[in-house]
């Protein structure tokens, strides 16, 4: 017995032994968590070969294992792949950080796909069916492979140039899956545009995808190509079943030739009452355009995941009072309402700027001069503001008495001319006249008629809307006579609808367009 308890008892020391031993072995680490990882795969049997992807992964998506996310698609465009869009030029695993950060968007997943040339649709003749690939296995891998919210509520779609057409297109003709698109400088073009295309450029780009390779004229405007054109099929009889979709798209307007595309595709939707955000900023067919498009582009994914809504308007918070000068007084029979700058000196040449406007308030011209910063700028120049139904039809003699009130010099390129509503129209029909003396004339959602009245090629126009303003119409044209004219212009479309909160959106965006050109 003694014998037995003295074998169990060593038998003990070594099993505690051993354990001891093992216990103090360091643990072997967990493998590194990446949440960006490229050059992923999956075998398309549709396309039969394999399709490459990226992906970047919430930050928690190892930690928090119940949770599931929504996704957005990132498309690339024509001639890029799919580490495009973290490539050294967007960086957008940066910006979703930044945002992450700050609060303003939750944990998504975001899956960057190979999209070929594609144009993300079916080839015409069956050959390469890479829609059929991206909705029927791609979207379902995806959803079996990563802990994703698998309904169309909590997928968007992303893209920039031929990807942006990708971003309409496929949320577009796949409700059931999508339920946001997010277009950003869509390449798509106009019929006349795509009649216009060079012979070569057409077969390779657009041709070989909707037919009609070595055709020219109205023959390279297939049925195949309507199916998937959006001038096409948003139209009277099928606007109602875009109802649940959410679109925001924006393009740059210095863009050769996809804003013409895409401004009046905004005037299409408008017309057919599709709910659609539209802006269109500085800038052009660049991937810094593309990452700045998506700071708000994440947001508008954001609002629309969670079930908010969006906001119809910028809210510039700016007092009403003013600390500067205001003179309210007769000149040449008008009743106007003049505010110098710190550096005016009627001594000496001052500029002027002409505001007409369609009855802002006090506090509406008090809110915009705090936005100009008029108080407290040492330039030699004065705002007068007159009410549009003072200023009367002969403008060119109104223009005189001011210049001749206020000191201002007689050079053309110290005057000015800032319009709302009507009195933009009339403040555009001064320039087009003889008398007219307008270096730059800065026009918000302006009643102007384009048909009646050719831009001044010796003015510079800064075009200023909202894409839910009432002259929207007037905007587009404007923007494309002057394009087609060769006259300088700037062109912005911004969120909101007409009306003085909206024009002051316009009149802080303006400012240092208009203070660099006014003079010292």
């Amino acid at each position: 017995m003694i014998k037995l308890l003295a074998l169990l008892t060593l038998m003990l020391s070594s099993a505690n032994t051993s354990c001891d031993k093992e216990r103090s072995l360091p643990e072997t680490p967990p493998s590194r968590f990446e949440r960006y990882t490229t050059d992923l795969t999956m075998y398309s049997d549709i396309l039969g070969e394999t399709i490459h992807y990226s992906i970047y992964l919430p930050a928690d998506y190892t930690t928090a294992t119940d949770k599931r996310y929504g996704v957005v698609y990132l498309l690339h465009g024509f001639g890029d792949n799919w580490g495009a869009w973290n490539d050294q030029w967007l960086h957008i695993t940066t910006l979703i950080d930044s945002k992450e950060a700050a609060g303003e968007i939750t944990p998504m997943i975001y899956v960057m796909p190979q999209g070929f040339n594609s144009y993300y649709v079916n080839r015409y003749d069956g050959s390469f069916n890479y829609m059929d690939m991206f909705t029927e296995e791609l979207v379902p891998y995806i959803d079996r492979t990563y802990r994703t919210r698998a309904d169309r509520s909590s997928r968007a779609v992303a893209g920039y140039s031929m990807g942006g057409f990708g971003a309409m297109i496929l949320p577009s003709k796949h409700a059931e899956l999508f339920s946001v698109s997010i277009p950003l400088s869509m390449s798509f073009r106009t019929d006349e545009q795509y009649m216009a295309e060079p012979q070569s450029g057409w077969d390779g780009q657009w041709g070989s995808i909707f037919g009609g390779v070595g055709l020219a004229g109205e023959g390279r405007l297939t049925e195949y190509y309507k199916e998937y054109c959006p001038f096409y099929f948003f139209n009277e009889q099928s606007a109602a079943s875009f109802a649940d979709l959410h679109y925001y798209f924006d393009c740059g307007d210095d863009e050769e030739q996809l804003l013409i595309a895409n401004d009046r595709l905004h005037r299409q939707l408008r017309e057919l009452g599709i709910a659609h955000e539209y802006r269109v900023r500085n800038g052009a067919h660049t991937s810094d355009y593309w990452h700045d498009a998506m700071r708000e582009g994440l947001d508008y994914i954001e609002c629309c995941f969670n079930g908010g809504t969006w906001p119809d308007g910028q809210n510039i918070a700016t007092d009403p009072s003013y600390a500067g000068v205001e003179l309210s007084e007769t000149v040449g029979g008008a009743e106007v309402v003049a505010y110098p700058s710190a550096g005016y000196d009627k001594s000496k040449s001052n500029s002027v700027v002409y505001l007409l406007h369609d009855g802002l308030t006090k506090d509406d011209l008090h809110r915009m001069m705090n936005l100009w910063n008029v108080a407290v700028n040492t330039k030699p120049f004065i705002v007068v503001c007159i009410p549009s139904a003072q200023a009367g039809s002969d403008f060119a003699t109104l223009a005189q008495a001011i210049d001749a009130k206020y000191a201002i010099a007689e050079d053309a390129d110290r005057h000015f001319g800032a319009g709302l509503g009507s009195g933009a129209g009339l403040l555009y029909r001064y320039a087009a006249g003889e008398e007219a003396r307008l270096a730059a004339l800065y026009l918000f959602d302006g009643e102007v008629d384009v048909e009646a009245t050719a831009p001044c090629s010796g003015t510079y126009y800064y075009i200023d809307t909202t894409d839910g303003g009432e002259h929207y119409v007037e905007a587009g044209e404007l923007y494309e006579r002057c394009k087609a004219d060769g006259v300088p212009y700037d062109y912005r479309v911004r969120n909101g609808q007409s009306g003085a909160d909206a024009a002051m959106g316009g009149f802080q965006a303006s400012k240092s367009n208009l203070m660099d050109r006014i003079r010292n």
